[in-house]
């Protein structure tokens, strides 16, 4: 038998990492090393890749060093 399946995961727009998958948004967002993911300019980044700016009071993603 083969049948569709529709699975969802996040991946960083800074650096690539991925979650794990998941067959609904609901249990992405409820998978504990999604929750401090955040979107900014309509990118996603890993707490990995964005630091919190005081002086603005806005998540900004990190700098690449080269």
């Amino acid at each position: 038998m083969i049948r569709e399946v529709t699975m969802y995961q996040a991946v960083c727009d800074g650096c690539g990492r991925k979650t794990g998958r998941y067959n609904s948004m609901e249990k992405l967002n409820a998978n504990g090393d999604f929750w401090a993911w955040v979107e900014i300019d309509r990118k996603l980044y890993c707490p990995d890749c964005y630091e919190y700016d005081e002086e603005t009071n806005e998540y900004k993603p990190k700098v690449k060093e080269d």
